[in-house]
């Protein structure tokens, strides 16, 4: 180092540092945890005790200690690593030493940020087996924050006082005797910026049994164990993985190796027919990976809490990859990983939520070298990788959901039918009674009496029966109506922006003009551009009042089939509804109809359905320069035929068999949720209709939409 006192210590800047700055680091106390734990295991150690000591109310005496028997430091170590900020050696070396060679979980080199994060100041006490001293190092964070908040208030053009740099600050080294045999790091961290309230250490407990994967098999064990004199059921309290009961569902995807193709293969759920079948592939841009789900219905959960039902993690090497630690009370502020949680905006949809499923993901340093944790370990890298793996866990979700919708299906057909049945047994059992009771010979007064009473009461059971079956079909009524409902309210929120930016803009025309007329009138001059002015204000008062109409259209019933004209509805789209946001996006919008001939549907879901395409095609042509769209419809025997097309991005083929599913979009980034093609598709369902994409009309690029919708239903 070239320091002359030898007690004395400064941080070093490593080059990769540059690429940290203006990162947060570390987020949270909990993610904090996981950082210095996670050291532990890339130290080879076998057990860490964590420490919590007069944590409320908070006080000298308040502390966390951190102590493990791993491999434990030099004073080379500490002087050439520890206190080179943004170096890491696991980045070098990915294994730890012989003979546990575990694959490392630091890389960053930033680990020790997270001691600030728990206190402000840190004594760290480490050595090697064969050491006779402990190696001692004292760091006071609230020192480098003081000296920040004093630099900053600084002028350092005019003042003569000489800048003082991070690296110029003195952080005590010093040395102790130690038994021989014994080996480790202790981090006694005091100064602590926070209460710890009991929810705190259970929570912080929970997150660290994730740590490591829960059917990890481990040839040498790492076991952490809680002390919290303060919270009885916490102290002296061993930290274990969650024990996996009995699932609704599991399944574990693996891959496998063609040695001649030199290639790796994907396993991966499919929905087929009511059953869910393992398919395979070749993997993904993303690399081969295992992917292990367990699904529990509601019988099922009660083995679990709701805190221990969390979704999907990901674990690299074993070792879970980002914490996800980051704590918020209200759950729909927590963070979801795979946004998972964020496709349930409607139950109608029967999304499985992150409290229906236990899994994870194992990816390895070696086959998913881009999935990369972010710099606060709170995410991953946003990158081609990672959104095609978040694309593939959900996909396999979904699978699960058609299967689960299936089977419930099924139940509800085979109810509605043994209900049905029910009704006509007894309606059988009631006709032979009547049968025996006409043979007057074989019954006697008492038995008719009897026979009467039972006649009565399967009546009472008949009328229960069919009312039964009769809430049935309505409640499917019901749930199908909300459904429409739902669906008009997606198809509002795509509008209500089209909609805020015609009001805005007429609004801003009405004003000006209004200002213009206003101001000149009076004075008998500017007679033209008056007249002009107001015939500006008339003419945007009409398009407000269309807007205003079309709003009011979304109050209208949207299950009541009715004849309108398919000219135009198409027409009221294309003219009136869409006008303002073609000509602002410079998009050249026709639509031909030859036939003028009535549909009879519901106007409003009709036209539900292809303002959903026209926002797609919207979203698909922002790099296009010459953009298009083309709606042509005809009729072919009892059908209407609709192609619609547009000039756009186009759909890559091995996307095609997926447009059409709940949530898949490509558009994320513009607002696209992934239920506009979805919401076509089921309407047409609903009337026996059907579309599919076709070899588009424009070329190059583009995509042709083909609906039928049967003319007699």
């Amino acid at each position: 180092m070239g320091n002359s006192n030898p007690s004395i210590l400064h941080f070093k800047f490593d080059v990769s540092t540059f690429r940290l700055l203006g990162r947060e680091l570390i987020t949270d106390r909990i993610t904090a945890l996981f950082e210095l734990v996670k050291n532990c295991y890339d130290a080879n150690a076998e057990k860490v005790d964590i420490t919590f000591e007069h944590l409320n109310p908070l006080s000298e005496k308040s502390t966390i200690i951190i102590q493990d028997n791993g491999l434990g430091m030099t004073f080379e170590d500490i002087r050439d690593k520890w206190m080179v900020i943004g170096t890491s050696s696991k980045r070098r070396k990915r294994t730890s030493p012989p003979p546990y060679n575990r694959i490392v979980a630091g890389k960053k080199g930033v680990g020790r940020f997270a001691v600030d994060k728990l206190g402000g100041k840190l004594i760290m006490k480490t050595k090697k087996k064969n050491s006779s001293v402990w190696h001692c190092l004292e760091t006071d964070w609230t020192r480098y924050s003081e000296e920040e908040d004093r630099q900053l208030k600084l002028n350092f053009e005019e003042s003569t006082e000489e800048q003082k740099l991070f690296t110029d600050i003195d952080n005590r080294y010093w040395t102790e005797p130690a038994e021989i045999g014994i080996q480790g790091t202790r981090l006694e961290i005091s100064s602590l910026n926070d209460v710890w309230l009991e929810r705190d250490i259970i929570r912080a407990y929970r997150e660290l049994s994730k740590i490591v994967k829960p059917t990890l098999n481990m040839k040498y064990p790492f076991s952490i164990r809680f002390h919290v004199p303060e919270y009885k059921d916490y102290n002296d309290k061993p930290v274990e993985s969650l024990v996996l009961a009995k699932a609704t569902l599991s399944y574990t995807l693996n891959y496998r190796y063609d040695d001649d193709k030199q290639i790796y293969y994907q396993e991966y759920l499919e929905e087929s027919k009511g059953c869910l079948v393992v398919k395979e592939k070749e993997a993904n841009v993303f690399g081969p990976i295992r992917f292990t789900i367990y699904y529990y219905d509601q019988s099922d959960k009660k083995g679990f809490s709701k805190e221990e039902r969390d979704g999907i993690k990901v674990y690299r090497d074993g070792i879970i990859a980002t914490p996800f630690a980051e704590y918020k009370s209200d759950r729909n502020e927590q963070k979801d990983l795979f946004g998972i949680d964020k496709r349930r905006w409607s139950g109608f949809f029967e999304k499985l939520s992150t409290r229906d499923i236990i899994g994870w993901v194992d990816i390895t340093d070696e086959l998913n070298p881009q999935i990369k944790d972010s710099t606060n370990r709170q995410d991953f890298v946003d990158n081609e990788e990672w959104t095609s793996l978040r694309e593939f866990v959900i996909n396999q979700i979904h699978q699960i959901e058609l299967y689960l919708k299936h089977r419930k299906d099924d139940k509800k057909k085979e109810n509605a039918e043994r209900l049905k049945k029910a009704d006509n047994d007894i309606e059988d059992i009631k006709q032979k009674i009547n049968r025996i009771k006409s043979q007057s010979l074989l019954v006697s007064p008492e038995m008719e009496l009897e026979l009467n009473e039972i006649t009565t009461r399967l009546g009472e059971i008949k009328q229960d029966v069919s009312a039964s079956s009769k809430d049935f079909e309505q409640l499917e009524k019901d749930k199908k109506q909300q459904e429409n409902i739902m669906f008009s309210l997606v198809s509002l929120q795509a509008y209500a922006g089209q909609i805020s930016h015609i009001l805005r803009i007429s609004i801003g025309i009405i004003k000006r003009s209004a200002e213009f007329v206003a101001k000149w009138i009076p004075l008998g001059q500017k007679y033209d551009k008056s007249v002009k002015h107001s015939k500006r204000i008339f003419d945007e008062m009409n398009n407000l009042s269309k807007a205003m109409n079309f709003m009011l259209s979304y109050a209208e019933d949207d299950s009541t089939f009715d004849y309108f004209s398919v000219k135009d509805a198409i027409a009221e789209l294309f003219d009136d509804r869409y006008n303002y946001l073609f000509e602002e996006e410079n998009i050249k919008a026709e639509y031909v109809i030859d036939d003028d001939f009535e549909l009879s549907y519901n106007k409003k879901a009709f036209q539900d359905m292809f303002g959903n395409l026209i926002d797609n095609s919207v979203k698909a042509l922002r790099n296009t320069q010459d953009k298009r769209i083309k709606c042509t419809a005809y009729r072919e025997n009892n059908n209407l035929i609709v192609l619609f097309s547009d000039n756009g991005c186009g759909v890559s083929d091995e996307k095609r068999d997926r447009i059409f599913d709940v949530f898949y979009t490509t558009t994320a980034d513009l607002g696209g949720a992934g239920l506009g093609l979805y919401i076509v598709r089921t309407r047409l369902n609903s009337i026996k209709g059907t579309i599919s994409l076709e070899p588009n009309e424009f070329k190059p690029t583009g995509a042709t939409f083909r609906i039928v919708i049967p003319l007699i239903h």
